[in-house]
């Protein structure tokens, strides 16, 4: 039988690309669920949270994954934060870029000191499938996240240094925090191994065949990050939100809602990057989600035609989603791909996009900072291009 919960607290928000209210979602779980999720509890009222009276708004978004020893740098600082968050016209005026950071990560491989774990389930690196990531791991996480001079306080160092020069932002950066995917079993691409094998929870070992130990595994960890940001006071940097990780609704359909429903009670943004056509993409607001952007998956391979940004740009109109642009490396002059990272800014332009959208930035390990450090004129003339077109769009002069 069917069961259906509906939430109570109303989720009043802007939409992707509209300015009015987004209704309250329902949320239905499959015929073969045998669990009630648990309802939203109240936050713990020893974190020094603020607070917020709405969702913050932010327009332009960029992903900085970090926390896998895989990366390179493992920790990045102020000097490379500094490129994301504001730039030099060729003119000589500086403008801030990036007036949000999205901070993730997929998966922490054995190398260089790794774990060997992944944070989404079924993931590879280097061909093979790595175990669930465990409660050690997502400390790992958070840990790495508020490392001194790294991660988010590079960022806060960085408008900082910019400050001095160009006076106070328009606004705090708003900082997003992905959320670890709380993996059933021990071997997602399997399904096998223990259920039981993350950790525990107020001294009982938690079983994620029970979806409300997901849940709860899920609340530790927001609750956590949420102590540890607000004993840092930082003066230019606020926690926006949070990011569900999966890019699919498949193994996570269960859970979401009550996920969506303890972040609405403290106005914290819930942030999805679904890929193009993926499972739920067009059923984001039922889950709860505030904010979703649509991946065109059309960067990474010439055999995508260009047909398939015009393609998603109007699924996402219809579904009030924002978009993602993405590129990474390959963007540089030497390998041929610039063009494609201009098609994205011709097409969210013509589509309207550009316009009154918001809009998420995949940019491939540290591809913007390579474009705007290149030695190449062509590569330069690129950053420049993409630059403007991030700070002159219309719906972010609002701010």
């Amino acid at each position: 039988m069917k069961k259906i919960l509906a939430f109570t607290t109303a989720l009043a928000l802007l939409m992707s690309c509209q300015d009015k209210p987004k209704e309250v979602p329902t949320w239905t779980f499959g015929d073969d669920d045998t669990e009630e999720p648990a309802d939203p509890s109240t936050p713990d009222p020893s974190i020094n949270d603020p607070g917020r009276e709405a969702l913050m708004e932010y327009t332009d978004m960029v992903l900085l994954y970090g926390g896998g020893h895989h990366r390179n740098p493992y920790h990045w600082n102020k000097e490379i934060a500094a490129d994301y968050v504001a730039w030099n016209k060729a003119d000589g005026t500086a403008q801030w870029l990036f007036d949000s950071f999205l901070l993730l990560e997929f998966m922490d491989p054995a190398t260089a000191g790794g774990a060997g774990h992944t944070f989404i389930t079924g993931y590879q690196y280097n061909g093979s499938y790595m175990p669930s990531a465990t409660k050690e791991d997502w400390q790992m996480l958070i840990d790495y996240y508020f490392t001194e001079n790294a991660a988010i306080d590079a960022i806060e160092q960085a408008v900082a240094q910019a400050a001095k020069t160009m006076g106070e932002p328009p606004s705090k950066r708003k900082i997003i925090i992905g959320i670890p995917e709380p993996i059933v079993y021990q071997y997602s691409a399997t399904n096998t191994g223990s259920t039981a094998y993350w950790g525990e929870v107020d001294g009982k070992a938690l079983d994620f065949a029970a979806v409300n130990d997901r849940i709860k595994a899920i609340k530790w960890y927001i609750d956590a990050l949420r102590a540890k940001f607000y004993a840092k006071e930082w003066k230019y940097v606020d926690l926006a939100g949070f990011y569900w990780v999966a890019e699919k609704s498949t193994h996570t359909s269960d859970i979401i809602g009550s996920i969506a429903s303890y972040l609405s009670g403290m106005n914290y943004t819930f942030n999805w990057i679904p890929y193009f056509k993926a499972e739920g993409y067009n059923r984001w607001s039922q889950f709860g989600f505030t904010r979703a952007y649509l991946q065109p998956n059309y960067f990474f391979s010439t055999d995508v035609p260009y047909a398939r940004l015009t393609e998603a740009c109007d699924l996402a109109l219809q579904y009030n989603m924002g978009m993602e642009v993405e590129f990474d490396g390959n963007a540089q002059a030497a390998y041929g791909r610039g063009y494609r990272l201009r098609d994205y800014m011709t097409v969210f332009k013509a589509k309207g996009i550009w316009e009154k959208c918001r809009l998420a930035y995949y940019q491939g390990a540290w591809a913007v900072r390579w474009l705007k450090n290149s030695s190449n004129a062509e590569d330069r003339q690129l950053f420049e291009e993409f630059a403007d077109f991030v700070t002159s769009r219309p719906i972010r002069n609002q701010e």
